[in-house]
């Protein structure tokens, strides 16, 4: 089971405000609501048509999404420099350009024919991704590196220019990437606002010597294909040069004021290595582990009977930061019948991702039980959960404090099983509130508090 990665975003600052991002869709179609940028440019002079605007990125469910805001020319492409923190690439100071396509797909790649026709990066550059744009198609290549030279270029494959999703490699490489695991996708763009170009969709199993306790930097240029090789003057993030920027002597040791070699250090997603459910005569016992966490406060636990209203159960304290597994449980004892679980992994700065879903059938409750609304204090909306062991009569009410009802939330009758209601108190004043169940001869009340 994949879960999120249970980190902090140096892939933390990904939010500043505690809502759970959408899985991006993979379409060339780049939606803020699904990315965070981490690097960007305004101009791209020099260069005609073609721009690389700003680098988009989203770690989750063991993944790394990247997306490129770029516009391509025929015969162009785009190369994406990775660096990670654990994995030892090219040094520092040597040419991170090269043949970066595998022979066979036009063009034969970034040619280094002469010392003045190469990229030279201030830091270790480990994986290059190079996008090439060949009339209505784009290629798109993967390259590893050691210290020495590129030892692992893997052609993923060819996509329109209109956004349909293709998946490759084709073919295993026993060293490198397995076949069809790569997601990818581009769609031209009209300018620099446009937000449309590369995304790509990376498991992180599928990257050699990483792993989700390291970082990532990247950076994006613009590149000829031809001899000699030209680089644009711009680069993400925010590197300008005059004329070619690649053939810049300086580059990138004399950026200008605006950027630096490479995007910050940007956290890794991690795995939720299993998450499971065990009916049990008194409930369901839920467990879980994690690979590693960085910055973990803990999980939230939550059921709920149709996937679309959830209840939390409970919070798991996390490990926070550690490179040791894991190990968690939870136990629901009022678990009836057909339910479905899910987690809630927050950090401790608020962001938070949400597990895979669970199905469990529980069985028919054994006893009548009233429980506690959640949230509690709510505004203006609150759960209210109740389970029935056989069919009644069920009435359930609000009063306020001075044993005034002022609404009906269930007055009809009801098989056995677990219910959840929810109650909208958008009406109401601000104060505390009681609810009733009466099913049967079963009566139970409990108070909750309103706060606006």
């Amino acid at each position: 089971m994949q879960f999120k990665r249970l980190i902090a975003l140096s892939f933390a600052a990904m939010m500043a405000c505690a809502t759970a991002l959408a899985q991006p869709a993979i379409n060339g179609e780049i939606e803020i609501a699904e990315y965070q940028r981490i690097g960007t440019t305004n101009s791209n002079d020099g260069f005609g048509t073609n721009d690389v605007h700003a680098i988009w990125y989203r770690a989750a469910n063991d993944t790394l999404y990247l997306a490129v805001q770029c516009r391509l020319t025929s015969g162009n492409g785009l190369a994406v420099f990775l660096n990670f923190s654990g994995y030892g690439g090219r040094p520092p100071l040597s040419n991170v350009g090269g043949s970066l396509l595998s022979s066979g797909h036009p063009p034969n790649g970034i040619l280094a024919s002469s010392n003045n026709n190469v990229l030279i990066a201030t830091i270790d550059v480990d994986y290059a991704i190079w996008f090439n744009l060949s009339g209505s198609t784009i290629f798109f290549d993967f390259a590893r590196y050691n210290t020495t030279s590129v030892v692992t270029n893997q052609f993923i494959g060819s996509a329109s220019t209109t956004g349909t999703a293709s998946t490759g490699p084709s073919v295993n490489n026993p060293d490198f990437m397995q076949a069809n695991k790569v997601t990818f996708a581009y769609q031209e763009s009209t300018g620099l606002l446009d937000l449309k170009g590369f995304e790509m969709k990376i498991p992180l199993s599928e990257i050699p010597g990483v792993d989700a306790s390291q970082t990532a930097s990247f950076f994006a240029i613009i590149g000829n294909a031809g001899n000699p090789t030209f680089w644009s003057n711009e680069a993400v993030p925010g590197i300008s040069a005059t004329g070619n920027l690649g053939q810049n002597p300086t580059f990138p040791l004399n950026p200008t004021p605006t950027g630096g070699a490479f995007t910050t250090p940007q956290q890794l997603p991690v795995e939720l290595t299993s998450f499971n459910a065990q009916v049990l005569n008194n409930g369901v016992r839920l467990s879980w582990t994690t690979a590693t966490e960085t910055n973990n406060a803990g999980f939230e636990v939550q059921r709920s009977a149709d996937q679309t209203a959830w209840t939390t159960l409970g919070f798991v304290r996390g490990a926070g930061t550690t490179t040791e597994a894991q190990s968690y449980s939870f136990a629901d004892a009022q678990a009836t019948g057909r339910v479905f679980y899910r987690l809630k992994q927050v950090d401790f700065d608020g962001q938070f991702e949400y597990s895979n879903v669970i199905e469990v059938n529980a069985g028919l409750p054994k006893a009548f039980a009233l429980e506690q609304n959640y949230p509690n204090p709510f505004n203006p909306s609150t759960m209210i959960s109740y389970q029935l062991p056989a069919s009644s009569n069920v009435s359930l009410k609000v009063f306020d404090m001075l044993g005034k009802e002022v609404a009906t939330l269930v007055n009809a009758r009801q098989e056995a099983g677990a219910y959840t209601v929810n109650f909208n108190a958008n009406q109401l004043s601000s104060g505390v509130y009681f609810y009733r169940l009466q099913a049967g001869n079963f009566v139970a009340t409990k108070k909750m508090m309103l706060v606006k």
